[in-house]
């Protein structure tokens, strides 16, 4: 019983809201412009200098659960009662009450006057609880009827009788509750739990009648007629309407008179019950024509204009009990005016009695001063297109014929189109074929097109040749291998072991080229399929086999299981078997196109998916199985290609196993010849074994060739492999590596057999593990690094030293000599020192020290004379402090202005060291400084002597 309050409720949110004044009385406020919107697309500015009172809306709504598809229905009929009662009062003032009944609670009543609140209550509400059929609905209107103002219109919406029609002191109440507040009460029912004249129903007519309302009985499509009376009724000032009769009567004729006296601009008659006929007679005992606004089998309204003064008489003919009510109304504010060129231009200006009023024209609404053109067609209730369909006019409607129909009579018969050419758009060559109400035009058979262009089909002569789909299009056609133009389907429940899983689903709209993979299988299976099975109804299965690579796109039958009929219903698909070891199907829809029914897939054939990395399933030789994916197929060992990597320290050669599988050999059985020189790393994730060769000269057979730009390391691999099978073979596979490498100072190291270098690990957040390295080369391309373990030089040779770091990411970092010196012993912490970088900075008191690159990259370069120092010292070793520079937070460049670098950001630092270095000049003058001693040097000896002196 839910859903009608709810839709009534909203039904006040569109009303404008002013400020109440005194019950029936007119309450002037500030001039203000109210904007407010209609379904018919207008948007109007209303002026309400004056404000009017209208009848307060109280909703009596049963919540009980029968009440749901109530509040549905009066959903659909909200926004256009909304729009045209704002627009036939746009000024009006109301307050809204609702108050809920249910069984056994009442209540709660809700009270607002602000329409947004009252909507919130409307939405708020839900259908459920009852049981029985009758509800305490009067319980609910005394509760109503307490809370309401006077003057308020109650509507009691409910589908059941009274429950608590019996209680005396209650409806005793009641009747002294609407005298007193002069409220009207209608009764809107869409149901009936016994009779109409059972005195739980009969309650409700007795009350209508004490409140000058109605007992509306209709059924839920007659809800949106009933709104029609709402309409009229809510679209009015408060107490600008007299009650001039009310009658009961029973079915049958019967007759009334009622009085006019006073000066009224129409009179409203309503009716309830089954109404066969009505004639009103004037004074003058003449009938008058009646302005009709509803007539139905539950109810009529009528609208008789400027009645004069005299008796008046109804005569009615009716089938079963009803009531009678007539009402005087006077023009009140909302439409009377002392200038009729205030009236709209699609109002009428008329007088009675005195008083002018602006009226809208039929066609039209509003309050006279703004009419806008209603919408017939909006709604279905507000026309009366028997035949065709409603096309809207500006102040009316007329009904058209469909498209593919014409006008006869009173009557749309259909047109045949393929009678005349004129009447149709078929190609010359196309057959025309009509139906009722359309047409359609098919092409000859070898042509292409939709009947309204026909051209020749170039498909029909194969031009794609076997395993290609030829499609047409309009001037040109193309070739397609389905193969790999198709649609993926990968669900479980397509199985033939998915039984009464109650999926039902249908595969009806399935057309074009698909592909079957996943857990249910990957193909249709071959034998009847169950019933109830592959998550439908009817499972479809493929009546024949399945074609082999070489036959190309072929037709196949498939047939529906149903019915205790493995093949019920039957149809064509189009299959082709593909290189990798699975079909398509070219599916048109289901057979006649049937729902509920789907294609199944075999279970038997559902892909192994332990297949390795390199492997894949797929067909070979009839048979499915992991076999080599097509880029690592082989026939023969000569077909072997393995992956070869060059890294830094070393060169790898990789192995697919399948390719070994594929040969019958025994991955698991190789065996290196010179195990001591090889590493063997195997990879089950990627199904790989990879052999590694270090790049370290003089090992294990190593071979390098040099240029002035590049190093050429080659190796020759021996292993062997046993094969599989009732014998045992062995295949000796031989492999050469072949790296080559641009030189740089780490590639430079590993070409000679013993470099002489120093090294250090380095740790850094982020960057993995890090290497650095410090070694002398022999000259300024630091391409040539010196070998043995130790270096021999004359005192005009110069020393180049370079500084680098590898491995990890090192993109953010720099190499930052921060101090080099030189001491007599191994020792760093000799103090016996010589100073060739100090705080990053070259010593500028020796002007054989050039430093080509600090702070700038991954490696440090730096050059200086050869020197001896004085005393009993043969030696000479050089130490280099180093750290790493983030160039992201900021310059890691020395600023070397003075003495020192002008840095002094604080890292971390690594100490590395290179030596023995001897002067060869010892051996040949026997002197600790001789002659040949460059005059800068001797300087550079005199300064270290005074900073011994002085330690």
């Amino acid at each position: 019983m839910g859903n009608v309050t709810m839709y009534l409720l909203y039904l006040t949110c569109i009303f404008p809201l002013f400020t109440r004044g005194t019950t029936g009385q007119t309450t002037t406020s500030e001039s203000s412009s109210i904007p407010y919107s209609n379904s018919y697309g207008t948007i109007v500015q209303k002026s309400c200098a004056v404000q009017t009172e209208s009848s307060s809306l109280t909703y009596l709504v049963d919540t009980t659960g029968s009440m749901y598809d109530d509040f549905l229905q009066l959903k659909i009929v909200n926004s256009w009662l909304l729009d045209r009662v704002t627009a036939r009062f746009p000024c009006g003032v109301r307050q809204y009450t609702m108050v809920e009944f249910n069984d056994p609670t009442v209540g709660p009543v809700r009270i607002a006057e602000s329409k947004k609140v009252f909507g919130d209550f409307f939405n708020s509400l839900v259908a459920t609880g009852g049981g029985d059929c009758p509800e305490l609905a009067m319980q609910g209107l005394e509760l109503a009827l307490q809370n309401s103002p006077p003057s308020s219109f109650i509507l009691v919406l409910t589908d059941a009788s009274a429950k608590d029609y019996y209680n005396t002191t209650l409806i005793n109440n009641i009747y002294s509750l609407i005298a007193s507040t002069q409220s009207q009460v209608f009764f809107l029912i869409t149901g009936l739990c016994g009779s109409m004249s059972d005195p739980d129903f009969l309650v409700y007519r007795n009350i209508a009648a004490a409140s000058f309302g109605h007992v509306f009985q209709v059924s839920l499509s007659d809800l949106n007629k009933v709104f029609n009376y709402l309409d009229f009724t809510l679209s009015r000032p408060s107490n600008s309407s007299e009650r001039l009769f009310s009658g009961e009567y029973t079915a049958g004729n019967n007759s009334g008179t009622f009085p006019v006296a006073d000066n009224y601009t129409s009179l409203i008659i309503t009716t309830d019950g089954v109404i066969y006929s009505i004639r009103v007679l004037g004074p003058d005992s003449i009938p008058l024509q009646l302005k009709k606004i509803i007539s139905e089998t539950w109810g009529s309204m009528y609208v008789v204009y400027n009645p004069g003064h005299g008796i008046w008489t109804i005569i009615i003919y009716a089938g079963s009990q009803y009531s009678i009510r007539v009402e005087g109304f006077t023009a009140v504010n909302i439409s009377a005016t002392a200038d009729c060129s205030e009236c709209h231009p699609n109002a009428t200006c008329e007088e009675s009695f005195g008083s002018v009023e602006c009226r809208c024209r039929d066609g039209f609404i509003g309050d006279g001063f703004t009419c806008s053109d209603i919408d017939e067609c909006a709604y279905p209730w507000t026309n009366n297109c028997s035949y065709g369909i409603c096309q809207n006019t500006f102040g009316s409607y007329t009904c058209v014929c469909q498209s593919g129909f014409t006008l006869s009579g009173s009557a749309c018969i259909d047109i045949n189109e393929c009678a005349s050419p004129e009447l149709n758009r078929c190609h010359s060559s196309a057959s025309c074929i009509n139906y009722y109400g359309y047409y359609s035009c098919v092409c000859p058979s070898g042509y292409f097109g939709d009947g309204f262009h026909c051209e020749v089909d170039e498909c029909r002569n194969g031009p794609c040749g076997l395993g290609n789909e030829c499609i047409k299009s309009i001037g040109s056609y193309s070739c397609s291998d389905p193969c790999t133009n198709h649609t993926v389907l990968n669900e479980p429940w397509r199985s033939t072991s998915s039984i009464y899983d109650y999926r039902y689903n249908c595969d009806n709209s399935k057309n074009g080229w698909y592909r079957f993979i996943g857990s249910g299988g990957v193909r249709m299976p071959e034998t009847c399929s169950p019933e109830y099975g592959c998550g439908t109804l009817a499972s479809i299965w493929l009546s024949g086999s399945h074609p082999r690579l070489s036959d190309g796109i072929v037709n196949r039958t498939v047939c529906s299981s149903w019915s205790a009929n493995c093949c019920l219903w039957s149809s064509t698909v189009q299959i082709k078997a593909c290189p990798g070891g699975y079909h398509v199907y070219k599916l048109q829809g289901t057979p006649y196109n049937h729902c509920t029914l789907s294609y199944c897939t075999d279970p038997s054939t559902v892909v192994n998916n332990t297949c390795a990395a390199d492997e894949e399933w797929k067909l070979k030789d009839g048979s499915y199985g992991c076999y080599c994916k097509d880029k690592y197929a082989v026939t023969g060992v000569a077909d072997i290609r393995p992956d070869l990597t060059c890294n830094v320290y070393d060169m790898s050669v990789t192995f697919h196993k399948c390719q070994l599988k594929t040969l019958s050999l025994d991955a698991a059985s190789v065996t290196l010849k010179d195990s001591s020189c090889f590493g063997l790393h195997d990879d089950p994730s990627t199904n790989t074994f990879t052999i590694r060769s270090q790049l370290q000269a003089g090992r294990c057979g190593l071979q390098i060739n040099k240029n002035e730009t590049h190093a050429i390391y080659k190796n020759t691999l021996y292993f062997t492999v046993e094969s599989t099978g009732i014998i045992t073979r062995d295949e000796e596979l031989v492999v050469t590596l072949s790296c080559s490498y641009p030189l740089d100072m780490l590639i430079s190291l590993n070409t000679v057999v013993n470099p002489l270098f120093g090294s250090t690990n380095i740790s850094v957040g982020g960057t993995g593990q890090l290497t650095a390295y410090m070694a002398l080369y022999k000259d300024n391309s630091y391409l040539t690094p010196y070998e043995g373990s130790e270096v021999k030089l004359s005192s005009k040779s110069m020393l180049y030293i370079g500084v680098f770091v590898q491995g990890g990411d090192t993109s953010q970092y720099v190499v930052v000599m921060k101090n080099c010196y030189a001491t007599p012993t191994a020792n760093p912490s000799d103090a016996v020192k010589y100073y060739i970088i100090k705080d990053s900075c070259p010593n500028k008191q020796d002007s054989t020290i050039s430093v080509l690159e600090n702070g700038a990259s991954r490696k440090g370069r730096l050059s200086l004379q050869v020197f001896k120092f004085v005393g009993n010292y043969t030696n000479v070793y050089v130490h280099c402090a180093i750290s790493l520079c983030d160039v992201t937070a900021g310059s890691c460049s020395p600023s070397c202005t003075g003495f020192g670098s002008r840095s002094a950001a604080a890292e971390e630092t690594y100490q590395l060291k290179v030596g023995p270095i001897i002067r060869e000049d010892l051996f040949t003058t026997g002197g600790c400084i001789g002659p040949h001693v460059p005059s800068a040097l001797l300087g550079s000896v005199l300064l270290l002597m005074i900073q011994a002196l002085l330690v």
